[in-house]
């Protein structure tokens, strides 16, 4: 009994969270690196990192934001809840949570770090970013050690993926207009 009242109100916070994420409009799923993106130059792999930076920038601004396995059974839980309670109560469009912009910040995520990868295997030119003490090919090391440490256990999922973000966040070097990156803007500024 005490676990499913456990349960229920991690779910309900759950979706509480979940509407922070309000996309202003449909974001691409961004793709994997196909095998002709092998053969961008460094001029074309820079952009493409800065197209696929734009679009993540777009997510990030309306509220998207990385969930771990945890929270995602939590949603599904919290999805399970609330279908049947619609059902129940005859509710022929049931509610349900979405991902709160995981599955497109991550794909956003990984396309810049294949790029990132390709850049490096390229031999190109580092470029700045926002971290005064990290060029970009330097942030995707930072990217991969990350990673490391998860792979290794040294730490958590949640962990992993606050830091990713953070790090991802100041991958470009302009700032958006108010000086902040997403990382810095508070949930707070979507509700208004």
């Amino acid at each position: 009994m005490r676990a499913s009242r456990a349960s229920s109100a991690a779910a309900l916070g759950l979706a509480l969270t979940a509407c922070s994420y309000q996309p202003s409009m449909q974001h691409p799923k961004l793709s994997a690196l196909a095998p002709i993106d092998t053969t961008m130059d460094c001029r074309q792999t820079d952009v493409a990192i800065d197209r696929a930076d734009t679009v993540r920038w777009l997510i990030r601004d309306d509220g998207a934001k990385l969930e771990t396995d945890a929270h995602r059974s939590m949603r599904y839980t919290a999805n399970a809840l609330l279908i049947t309670a619609s059902l129940l109560s005859l509710n022929p469009n049931p509610p349900y949570l979405q991902d709160g912009g995981h599955a497109v910040l991550n794909a956003a995520d990984e396309r810049i770090r294949g790029l990132l990868q390709l850049k490096r295997e390229h031999a190109c030119p580092a470029r700045p970013t926002a971290l005064p003490e990290l060029d970009d090919l330097a942030l995707l090391g930072e990217l991969e050690a990350l990673q490391s440490d998860f792979g290794a256990g040294r730490i958590e999922k949640e962990q992993m993926l606050t830091r990713r973000t953070k790090l991802l966040d100041n991958l470009r070097l302009v700032q958006s207009p108010d000086g902040r990156s997403p990382s810095d803007a508070s949930s707070d500024d979507h509700d208004q």
